[in-house]
């Protein structure tokens, strides 16, 4: 049954690519997928599987229930939906038909991907023990997606046991895909300071209580954080990459911005950090007589893999698509995935990467005006995807 299930993927190929393209074709921004979302209830509708009414504009959430007798196990499985304010070059020829946006980070791949899994499972009901949940989050890149959906109430009437997404990633060849257990991507967190002085004339500095300088030093002190009160070992990234101060080049400016994202894996770490912060900008804002303000706002907590959970996902690669086509990703990264925002509700869930490279090849990276989801993946991350729900739902 296991190697069938590829074959059974490979026969809806075609199928899934077309909504793919017409997905690729017609990019929306974060939040504003709205005919993206019709699509996807329809093809859902067509299929057979429940559409559950949520009180948002975008966002669709699916359940499917199988009718083995079993367990009343509850997976959830997630894609996102969302383009990027990118203007295409790839020349393709269902290449995006709105100027400056396009699906450059692999989401329209990820959707056409679980409505094929859905697709697959709907004519497998008698296969499967509990309950699926299929979940398309808009606003991935955004950032606030993931928060809305749980908001609307997807993770409620039945709560899944488990949760899972994949995401497309160019490092890999077609036919494999990448996992790493334990904390993966990084949290993201934003943070404004603001040093307040007394403005004054560019040729007497003296006269002036001089807020960009004190920034200047707050800038640089702050890297003190992750080179001398951090363990080396650890995966901490301080960043500012925003400063904002003054109109003339004669004029000392009263007040100086500066902003900046941290990057974590470790929470009890990350919480550590505005103290931090703000024991540096205080004590140099003192040594330069200006004021200082620390904004800090916690977004995206860290991606963290259950290894049991990694496990299981690579046991169904495994039985799908043989030996050889599970890969240990070479490193975590600091990038951040609001993927996260599921699993502070759901722990027992994981998040892996699906090849997206032909052998051979130059990765085109995502983010990217030449960046496009390889339709060849879309069968291996259907019949990954449909391999776990059957091996857990038993």
């Amino acid at each position: 049954m296991e190697r069938q299930i590829l074959q059974k993927a490979m026969d809806i190929h075609n199928y899934i690519t077309e909504i793919r393209r017409h997905i690729h074709q017609n990019p929306e921004i974060g939040m504003e997928e709205v005919e993206t979302t019709s699509l996807v209830k329809r093809e859902l509708e067509k299929m057979g599987v429940e559409v559950v009414p949520l009180n948002t504009k975008v966002g669709v959430l699916g359940i499917l229930k199988g009718e083995k007798e079993g367990s009343n196990t509850v997976t959830a499985l997630r894609a996102d939906m969302d383009a990027l304010p990118i203007k295409e070059q790839t020349g393709l020829p269902y290449a995006s038909l709105k100027d400056g946006i396009m699906h450059a980070c692999g989401h329209d791949g990820h959707t056409a991907v679980l409505l094929g899994v859905a697709k697959l499972l709907s004519s497998l009901r008698k296969e499967f023990s509990g309950t699926v949940k299929f979940i398309f989050q808009p606003g991935e890149e955004v950032l606030i997606g993931a928060k809305s959906m749980v908001a609307a109430g997807v993770l409620e009437n039945p709560k899944p046991d488990t949760i899972v997404a994949l995401h497309s990633w160019p490092y890999l060849e077609i036919g494999k895909i990448g996992v790493w257990p334990g904390a993966y991507m990084a949290s993201a967190d934003k943070f404004t300071v603001t040093m307040t002085g007394s403005g004054g004339h560019g040729a007497y500095p003296h006269k002036a209580k001089d807020p960009l300088l004190a920034a200047a030093y707050g800038v640089i002190s702050l890297q003190n954080i992750v080179s001398r009160q951090i363990d080396a070992l650890e995966k901490v990234v301080v960043s500012v990459c925003t400063i904002n101060a003054g109109k003339a080049f004669n004029v000392i400016p009263e007040e100086v911005v500066f902003t900046g994202t941290v990057r974590c894996h470790n929470q009890e770490i990350r919480e550590s950090i505005p103290a931090q912060m703000e024991q540096i900008l205080n004590g140099v804002a003192a040594s330069f007589g200006v004021n200082v303000q620390l904004d800090y706002i916690f977004g995206l907590p860290p991606t963290i893999n259950d290894p049991e959970v990694i496990d299981l996902i690579s046991k169904a690669a495994t039985e799908v698509l043989g030996e050889g086509h599970v890969e240990q990703l070479e490193r975590p990264a600091m990038s951040s995935e609001d993927f996260s925002i599921f699993l502070e509700q759901v722990p027992y869930g994981a998040f892996f990467r699906l090849g997206n490279t032909n052998p051979g090849e130059t990765p085109v990276y995502a983010h990217n005006d030449h960046f496009d989801f390889n339709d060849k993946a879309i069968p291996i991350g259907i019949a990954v995807l449909t391999q776990f729900v059957l091996n857990k739902n038993q």
